[in-house]
């Protein structure tokens, strides 16, 4: 005899799941008036991407990104600042950026050689000297000589030490002669022996001095200050120069002498040196600009050094 199996109930379910322990699970509540509401109950932990990133990964990731494009260039970081001016570098020199980082014309750069490399040819920082009033550029791959640095920033702040009312004068902005000489600043590669260098010395001046009232023209400028200073030191075999000429500061129209010229020395362990000197006069101070380099560095870097060279102009 067949019968009809009965049909299935489902048990009835309860209210509320039950706990491990047989209770009623507690019911989720949610706070309103925060960044995660609707989203996290107020017992649950956050997770990780919420304290990094906030609400919206996305937004959070794209706010990091455009952080990133400012602060990036700003510090210079993997050479992005140096990257971007150097697409228009003319600009960039013109706003005086490259006093805070190196500026290149070449295409790329400091990445021109496939990776980061600041040292590529052709790469310039400048110095402006808004006291002595000179300025110019030097290859970035150079330092300044700190001891120098120091010692300058020490007279400094002795003088104004000695009398604090300078600086709420306008005195403060105009200093003395005597406080002017010596040597303005020196750079030249970092770890170097002193055979490559670029310094700047200011030394003082009878009133009326003028480039070619005392010295002639630039070549009987340049013989005059060879045969006064280098050619009479006693390890100086001899001494040849190879180029002369005039040109006017490209801010203030202060006439400069710029000459080139070799020496050899009387000892055969010391290679000759090649030294471009740019020499000009203003406010009763003499500026000489030397860049002195050992013959191996001249015929790999002459093209670069002569543009370090031309650049340095009296702001007048």
């Amino acid at each position: 005899m067949c019968t009809t199996p009965e049909p299935h109930v489902p048990p009835p379910q309860s209210a509320a799941p039950a706990s491990a322990t047989g209770a009623p699970a507690a019911k989720k509540t949610f706070s309103d008036n925060w960044s995660g509401a609707g989203r996290f109950a107020d017992d649950e932990p956050l997770p990780l991407s919420f304290w990094l990133l906030g609400p919206s990964p996305r937004r959070g990731i794209l706010t990091s990104l455009g952080i990133w494009g400012l602060i990036a260039p700003a510090t210079n970081l993997w050479g992005t600042g140096s990257f971007l001016l150097s697409l228009a570098p003319d600009v960039a020199r013109e706003a005086q950026l490259d006093t805070f980082y190196p500026i290149s014309e070449r295409r790329f750069y400091p990445y021109a050689q496939g990776y980061l490399d600041y040292s590529t040819p052709g790469a310039f920082k400048r110095y402006v000297d808004e006291t002595k009033r000179f300025e110019f550029r030097y290859p970035a791959t150079y330092v300044q000589d700190q001891a120098i640095y120091m010692r300058n920033l020490d007279a400094a702040t002795s003088r104004r030490m000695m009398d604090p009312t300078l600086a709420a004068t306008a005195q403060s902005r105009t200093p003395s002669r005597r406080s002017q000489q010596g040597v303005a600043v020196a750079v030249g590669p970092q770890g170097g022996t002193g055979d490559e260098n670029l310094s700047v010395v200011v030394g003082a001046l009878a009133p009326g001095f003028t480039l070619r009232g005392a010295l002639g023209d630039p070549r009987e400028g340049a013989q005059r200050l060879l045969e006064a200073t280098i050619s009479k030191q006693t390890v100086v075999r001899q001494t040849t120069l190879l180029a002369a000429a005039e040109r006017p500061s490209a801010r203030s129209g202060l006439p400069l002498y710029q000459f080139e010229y070799r020496v050899e020395y009387t000892s055969e362990a010391q290679q000759p040196s090649y030294t471009i000197c740019v020499v000009g006069a203003a406010r009763g101070s003499l500026y000489t600009f030397a860049s002195r380099v050992p013959a191996a560095v001249w015929e790999e870097r002459a093209s670069e050094l002569r543009e370090a060279a031309s650049s340095f102009v009296l702001l007048g």
